[in-house]
């Protein structure tokens, strides 16, 4: 009984203690308390924080172009590959038989390119092939052109439809003289000019018919489309062929060489759907294939990286995007991946704002340093941007920065006791101390107030109390 009454006069006692050296001014009488504190010299970084997803520029995932039984799969997670290494194949037995025939046209188109290239054209034919382009680029801007105006004039339109009525006319004049006949044998004079001329008759109506609706019908989007396509296309074909004309002396035609190059592109990329190709360097990050498994067009096959292409878009703020600029270091960090840090730059700044949630922000690319940590694509990241040059300010404990109607202060504490205000403009929060911008005498190492009101200072200034130390006005400074 004794013993608890005793811890229970302890505990109350230890709590009275934390009391009095945590309040602010306590007022006991004629002295106030307050906390004193050290200003400090500490080093600040400007950053700004944002956040974004990881990415890259060459990521991609490579699918089946066609459908197949996996032969190979000559790559695992974590290889490295080089353009166009072939990372897995079909059967050839298992693919569709254009593919097989692609094969064999690949070896016949490879041939005679091949033939081509050993052989010479003359300048006259490389004139003519663009004297040829040249006529296709006209009639194609001919019919571009003419899809904007009507196919017939009114006149023409009215002499067709009286000529579909003198037809009309005529198949029923026809169709009459046949019913007259078609009771006699077959192979009958009669019956076979009747026959004859009602056959001529319906023609001649269909035909008159076919080219009205033509005329009183309009292009359609499809029109347009091909009409356009043939356009590009033709111009695209005059400027190939000047470009072999002029360089037909020194080679093999070029018109020639591009149509069998093409040819050889073409069965290629037929025979390419029986494979998944690596469309860059880098390291494959998936692998979905497995020898046996029979696939379909579109099926996912292997996920490939370029790491030295790792990006972030994030967005920046307008109140701070003015001091970001390209070359600015970012770090990097992933709430998935807690333990991983990554590295980067500043690659990119659209200059171009967008309104996110009410705000203008701007986006900012930064390239993220090659690393070989299991990261995760598309995993959102935590970006840290450091804008200026580590440097040097000063700071006080927080509840040293005190405010009234003219502004922020500290209270300098003298080694007589004796205090001064000090106008500063508060900043960046440092652990638990805040750094000064004083316009003042202040320097590191001064002691400054913790809050309180002090009766017996050359300058009767406001504040609060609490802190480390307890100081007693007019005593001779902190005991």
């Amino acid at each position: 009984m004794h013993k608890n009454i005793s811890t229970f006069m302890a505990l109350t006692l230890l709590l009275a203690i934390f009391l009095l050296a945590g309040c602010a001014g306590v007022d006991t009488g004629d002295t106030t308390l307050f906390g004193i504190g050290s200003v400090k010299s500490v080093t600040v970084t400007d950053t700004i924080e944002t956040s974004g997803n990881l990415s890259a520029d060459k990521l991609a995932a490579l699918k089946w172009g066609t459908s197949g039984v996996i032969e190979k799969v000559n790559v695992k997670v974590g290889d490295k590959i080089k353009s166009n290494d072939v990372l897995a194949s079909l059967k050839l037995d298992s693919v569709p038989s254009e593919i097989v025939t692609g094969q064999a046209d690949l070896a016949t188109a490879q041939r005679d390119l091949q033939d081509l290239l050993d052989s010479d054209t003359s300048l006259a034919q490389a004139q003519l092939d663009v004297i040829n382009a040249r006529s296709a680029l006209e009639a194609a801007q001919n019919t571009w052109d003419g899809l904007a105006y009507p196919r017939a004039t009114d006149t023409l339109i009215k002499n067709t439809q009286a000529k579909i009525w003198d037809a009309e006319k005529r198949l029923t004049l026809a169709n009459k003289r046949y019913k007259e006949e078609r009771d006699a044998p077959d192979g009958a004079p009669e019956k076979t000019a009747a026959l004859l001329e009602l056959t001529n008759a319906q023609l001649a109506l269909n035909d008159l018919n076919a080219l009205y609706n033509w005329y009183t019908g309009k292009p359609t989007q499809a029109d347009y489309d091909q009409a356009k396509a043939k356009l590009d296309l033709a111009r695209a074909a005059l400027d190939d062929a000047r470009r072999r004309r002029d360089n037909v002396k020194n080679g093999a035609d070029p018109l020639k060489v591009t149509a069998a190059q093409g040819k050889v592109d073409a069965a290629q990329a037929t025979v390419n759907q029986m494979y998944i190709i690596a469309p860059f360097d880098g390291e494959v990050i998936s692998v979905q294939a497995g020898v046996g498994n029979s696939v379909v067009n579109g099926d996912s096959a292997v996920e490939v990286v370029d790491r030295r292409t790792l990006k972030v878009e994030t967005q920046v703020d307008e109140t701070s995007i003015s001091s970001v600029v390209v070359g600015n270091p970012a770090k990097i960090t992933m709430d998935s991946l807690p333990d991983v840090v990554l590295t980067g730059k500043v690659a990119r700044i659209n200059r171009i704002g967008a309104i996110v949630n009410g705000l203008v922000k701007y986006t900012v690319v930064v390239s993220v340093d090659p690393t070989d940590q299991p990261v995760l694509f598309g995993a959102t990241v935590n970006v840290v941007i450091t804008t200026g040059a580590p440097h040097d300010m000063l700071a006080v404990p927080i509840s040293a920065v005190q405010s009234s109607s003219r502004g922020e202060y500290v209270v300098v504490v003298g080694a007589d006791g004796s205090t001064q205000r000090v106008p500063v403009v508060s900043g960046d929060l440092v652990e638990n101390l805040v750094t000064i911008t004083p316009s003042g005498e202040i320097k590191e190492g001064d002691q400054v107030q913790l809050g309180g009101n002090t009766t017996s200072s050359n300058n009767n200034n406001g504040g609060g109390g609490g802190g480390n130390r307890i100081l007693i006005p007019g005593g001779g400074g902190p005991p």
